[in-house]
């Protein structure tokens, strides 16, 4: 499992007040994103991401980002659109991705504050702490638990369900919502759990006084 170590050489509450809430620790092929109106932008290793940013992925493409309140990754794969937001508190970030299209992995650190929340145009998945698969399309949602317990709510419906390691889930635009024991075969592929050493990412900020400040992440 992907491993995460954040060192903060800045200013907490800096970071959290520009609405910056989760940066890019490593790109694959092709991924863009846009923010408010503007145009389509590259992403790059370090990107900054703030709150309403659209993230997508072409063929082959991966993006793996890291929020910068805990230790949450989400990992996107390719051919996904999605929409990163994050309300803040005083020492949190309460994360909302609307996801279009496509397959995402989320592994959420324990959340101070409120749930994670991954809305779908079907179904509803939050969590205060754990590491799963969703895999969307117009008229269905996959989950697929790794660790820890999802409540997956079909939005048609209403019905809801736990999903824990090793359970399926999927929720359907008909309302349907059944859950499974997981094939293994169909656990999709993590380009990031490459089994390679630790990395280092230093990101430089400048505070409203102009002192220069640092974020740097270990990760593997």
């Amino acid at each position: 499992m992907i491993r995460i170590i954040i060192t903060y050489i800045f200013i907490f509450s800096y970071a959290i007040s520009g609405e910056r809430i989760a940066i890019a620790t490593k790109i694959i092929g092709n991924a863009h994103f846009v923010r408010g109106n503007g145009s389509k932008s590259v992403i790059k290793k370090g990107q900054i991401f703030e709150t309403g940013d659209i993230l997508s992925t072409k063929k082959g493409g991966f993006v793996a980002l890291l929020f910068i309140d805990d230790k949450t990754a989400l990992k996107i794969k390719e051919n996904s659109k999605l929409t990163i937001s994050g309300k803040r508190s005083a020492k949190a970030i309460a994360k909302e991705i609307k996801l279009e299209r496509g397959t995402l992995r989320a592994i959420v650190g324990k959340q101070k504050q409120a749930d994670f929340v991954i809305r779908t145009s079907v179904s509803v998945a939050s969590v205060k702490g754990t590491d799963f698969w969703i895999i969307s399309n117009k008229s269905s949602d996959s989950l697929i638990g790794l660790e820890g317990k999802v409540e997956f709510l079909n939005i048609i419906s209403g019905e809801l369900l736990d999903i824990t390691r090793g359970k399926t889930a999927i929720s359907s635009s008909s309302g349907d919502l059944r859950s499974f024991k997981t094939d293994p075969k169909n656990i999709p592929e993590d380009p990031s759990d490459d089994g390679k050493d630790e990395q280092k990412l230093e990101i430089e900020f400048e505070d409203a006084s102009g002192n220069k400040k640092t974020l740097v992440i270990k990760y593997k």
